[in-house]
């Protein structure tokens, strides 16, 4: 492979709901220009993207997966990107990483929920977009349906620039609204039949419109000459992509492979440069900075994806935001401040790789063999002390407490998953000492699945999972007092303490506060630390569920103490027990963990899923339509919420997606507060 210089670079990230063809497109795409002899094909498990037997198993791409087109002087860089929800960590590292997005549209389903929420994500990024509807030639297939559904749900800014020909309900071929020029079903130029030129035009001054909309005068030449020439086209659509007030819509098929040279031919006149892209925020010591792409800027790295491989170990995928290198060198691992040895990095194509020379601004490449490097670090040149702005991936959403099947094998378990977590971070290992589990936490029950059998095949650890149980916080809802005292005489010196302490209620959040009162030395300075320290402990452990105690004022206000016999433990013993009682009669109050729910389903599902929620304890706060979908937000206490993902799945028939975000902490309600008592119980005897 020749090298190229960063303006004949671009990174295009294949993104969309998933099962809608992203993988099969990236094959046509990856044969129609070249950059493979045989088109693989995700059915017969041949294809170049989903390679790993798990992909091929699951007829879905559980990670992001590169390839490489040379097509007319231009080096493409494509990543195909999970549509499953449970991956989209892999989905947002490769549209961070991209100059632009192609997000494929089935051409019966149109927009979907994985399509907005792509599209969402893409749009956080200001990434370039291009669309591809997919699919055209199905019998229930309807490009003007879906056209208007895409301008409905996602703007008037989505305008063809190829259309299917259709006659009779049979597919005939692809138009360029652009050219002027068609192709048939097998890809050989055609005529443009009459009975497509009214969508022609149609098409073609929707884009002159869009074009000319971009500049004060290349409205002028729309107005004087009511077109606009090739050259202020290019320009205009050029500058109207890359603000995203355009997103060019393409269409055919990915199997066979019909319309992908109009695409291809479009990615480096649509989608800007490297060079072109816009400075990303970073810091250098305690100052921010914007890091513009510049080919003889320093050498900046981002690591956004990385993986286990079979024949080289570790790998990190990497996009090259600044400079460059060449041949072996030493770097830094700036996020991590450690020095890394450069000198084994590829260019892949799936699992194929091809030794590289050099990067520069935009390479995306693979590298191997380094010691401290995961995903969302930076890579700099030696010296410099640049780091990015990390990805901002996704909160997990599914949360199992786990285990080893065999005892003995807790480390081996816990460093397994502490790599994979390195690798991707939306996996999420905890070891919560306030519910005395280790927990994992993904995007899904999938997700999981995926992660704890790859542990399997690693280290040899098998586990399993179950319900965790829930951070429950005790507090109290009123003002009490009272005493204890501490009084033990043995064979020689004897134990004495006596306080008397005040509880005050705080506002949720506020923690714990403690303060003396003590006058006249009834309790001696010395003393009043280990009063603390006795309250402190107590409040490990309320008398409801023996959970954590919060959102309390202890005050010491008297006491009395014996000159020889008190000590910082018989004090701390009587604070213990003194809190213990008062808190009896203090009002005291479960508080569980709530989340706010943003679910998303098409509103045929709406009334089921609002039911279900509701049915949960949740308490609905709002709707918002966002096309044809509807965004429920709800606030639902995490007790209710084990398997969720399962649940919403079936009920939208896996068209349904959810984020969810911690809320706080809310009272219990009595009866099931009376329920958790008699469990915490029953588990002392």
């Amino acid at each position: 492979m020749k090298n190229y210089d960063s303006e004949k670079l671009r990174t295009i990230a294949v993104i969309g709901h998933g099962s809608v063809g992203k993988t099969s497109l990236c094959d046509a795409l990856l044969f129609s220009g070249g950059g493979v002899e045989r088109l693989g094909s995700v059915d017969n498990g041949s294809s170049h993207f989903d390679y790993t037997a798990e992909s091929r198993d699951r007829k879905h791409s559980l990670s992001s997966s590169m390839g490489i087109i040379e097509h007319e002087g231009y080096k493409i860089n494509l990543i195909d990107t999970p549509g499953l929800a449970d991956f989209y960590g892999a989905t947002i590292g490769g549209i961070t990483v991209s100059d632009g997005v192609v997000l494929v549209v089935d051409g019966t389903d149109g927009v979907e929920v994985g399509t907005l929420k792509t599209w969402d994500f893409a749009a956080r990024n200001r990434k370039p977009m291009l669309i591809w509807v997919n699919r055209v030639n199905r019998d229930n297939a309807d490009f003007g349906r879906v056209l208007e559904n895409m301008r409905d749900s996602l703007g008037k800014g989505v305008i063809p620039v190829t259309f299917p020909l259709m006659e009779n309900g049979a597919f005939k071929g692809v138009v360029n609204v652009l050219t002027g020029k068609a192709v048939d079903p097998q890809g050989k130029e055609m005529p443009v039949p009459d009975s497509a030129s009214d969508d022609l035009e149609t098409y073609r001054l929707m884009l002159v419109e869009a074009a000319a909309e971009t500049d004060e005068k290349l409205m002028e030449s729309f107005f004087e000459n009511e077109t606009l020439s090739e050259e202020e086209m290019n320009k205009g659509l050029r500058n109207a992509v890359a603000a995203r007030s355009l997103f060019p819509v393409f269409s055919g098929l990915a199997i066979p492979p019909v319309g992908q040279k109009f695409l291809l031919d479009s990615i480096p006149d649509f989608i800007p440069s490297p060079t072109e892209g816009p400075a990303l925020p970073a810091t250098e010591g305690d100052k921010e900075l914007a890091l513009e792409p510049r080919p003889d800027g320093p050498f900046v790295a981002r690591v956004f994806n990385s993986r286990i491989d079979t024949h080289m170990g570790e790998i990190v995928f990497v996009r090259v935001c600044s400079g460059g290198i060449e041949g072996t060198t030493d770097i830094s691992n700036a996020s991590r401040n450690a020095s890394e040895r450069l000198g084994n990095y590829y260019f892949m194509t799936g699992n194929n790789r091809i030794n590289a020379e050099k990067l520069v601004t935009g390479d995306i490449a693979a590298i191997a063999k380094l010691k401290s490097t995961s995903t969302n670090d930076t890579l700099a040149q030696k010296g410099c002390g640049i780091i990015l702005a990390p990805i901002v991936f996704p909160e997990p959403v599914y949360r199992v407490a786990i285990a080893p099947k065999d005892r003995g094998h807790e480390d081996k378990m816990g460093q397994g998953l502490s790599l994979m977590a390195a690798q991707d971070p939306t996996l999420i290992l905890r070891n919560e000492s306030e519910i005395g589990q280790t927990t994992l936490s993904g995007m899904g029950e999938l997700h999981l699945q995926v992660m704890l059998s790859r542990l399997k095949e690693s280290t040899g650890v098998e586990t399993h999972t179950f319900k965790p149980r829930i951070a429950y916080h005790e507090t109290i809802t009123k003002k009490a007092d009272g005493s204890y005292k501490h009084k033990k005489q043995t064979g020689g010196r004897g134990q004495y303490g006596h306080v008397f302490i005040r509880l005050e209620p705080l506002p949720r959040g506020e923690g714990f506060v403690f303060a003396s009162e003590v006058v006249g030395g009834n309790v001696p300075t010395n003393f009043i630390p280990a009063v603390e320290k006795g309250v402190l402990e107590a409040m490990k452990s309320g008398p409801i569920s023996k959970s954590k105690v919060v959102d309390v004022k202890a005050v010491v206000y008297d006491g009395s103490y014996h000159p020889v016999d008190s000590s910082d433990m018989a004090f701390k013993i009587a604070a213990n027990r003194c809190f213990k009682d008062v808190m009896l009669n203090a009002g005291p109050s479960l508080l569980e963990p709530v989340v706010i729910l943003e679910v998303t389903v098409p509103e045929e599902f709406m009334g089921d899923v609002m039911s279900d929620l509701t049915s949960r304890r949740g308490r609905i706060q709002g709707i918002e339509a966002e096309g044809a979908f509807q965004v429920i937000k709800a606030s639902v206490p995490e007790a209710e919420l084990f398997q969720y993902t399962s649940t919403l799945k079936s009920l939208t028939q896996a068209r349904g997606s959810f984020v969810q975000s911690f809320e706080g902490y809310q009272p219990v309600p009595r009866e099931i507060q009376e329920k958790i008592m008699e469990e915490a119980r029953s588990e002392e005897e």
